[in-house]
């Protein structure tokens, strides 16, 4: 009898852990393809201008839309899966568009009031701002007054703004790994990840050196280089 019995509940158990892999808050956790989560996205963003479209550029892979942004896969601050980096240039996505597009995203990953979280970040400005949204912990780090180095003046002076969109950390898990050494998953973490990428140092080299000598407007594919 209890070998009949132990069928039906082994199939209840994988059907619940298949469930678990198919909701929508684990999008993240690590499992999922990034082509997968994508594709998810890409059902919750209108327009044709604002479809993800896969990029190979030299130092990542990365999602690129017509409109002015770009997304990418990067570790989770506390190694617990994937978070979302979305980077968009100011000058070409306005607060509106990039609120649309980031409800979007939001949507497409859990559930949680979007509109709210999206206000708290205040898009419109360039200081830093962090928001919670259901599972998730949503960042703004703006580029325009980030100095390159850290104790510089020297700032990478673009106008272009940066989001991280990770799942909040499980604690169970940080209390058996250990105290971090950094906290990777603050604002100022955030703001030294970005710091230290290689293709924003470049555009600022260029708009800083370059473009203000000429006294002309960047493109955007020198901006934030978007195009190979």
């Amino acid at each position: 009898m209890k070998k009949f019995l132990f069928l039906p509940l082994a199939l209840l158990l994988i059907l619940s852990l298949t469930g678990c892999g198919a909701d929508k808050k684990d999008m993240l956790a690590g499992f999922e393809k990034p082509d997968t989560i994508i594709a998810s996205l890409n059902k919750n963003l209108e327009g044709d201008s604002h479809q993800l479209q896969k990029i190979p550029t030299e130092y990542q892979t990365v999602w690129r839309m017509t409109s002015g942004a770009q997304l990418s896969f990067i570790d989770n601050s506390y190694y617990q899966g994937v978070s979302l980096l979305f980077c968009y240039a100011e000058n070409s996505m306005d607060t509106n568009e990039t609120g649309k597009v980031l409800q979007g995203i939001l949507k497409a990953l859990g559930d949680g009031d979007a509109a709210k979280t999206i206000e708290q970040l205040n898009l419109s400005e360039s200081v830093s701002a962090e928001a919670e949204y259901g599972n998730f912990v949503v960042q703004k780090v703006s580029a325009k007054n980030l100095t390159i180095e850290q104790d510089s003046v020297k700032t990478f002076d673009l106008p272009v703004s940066y989001i991280r969109i990770e799942r909040k950390p499980d604690k169970k898990i940080q209390q058996n790994q250990g105290p971090m050494l950094v906290d990777n998953g603050s604002l100022a973490g955030l703001e030294d990840l970005i710091r230290h990428d290689n293709q924003l140092r470049e555009a600022s080299y260029y708009y800083r050196h370059e473009v203000k000598q000429e006294d002309e407007e960047p493109s955007l594919e020198r901006l934030i280089n978007f195009v190979k």
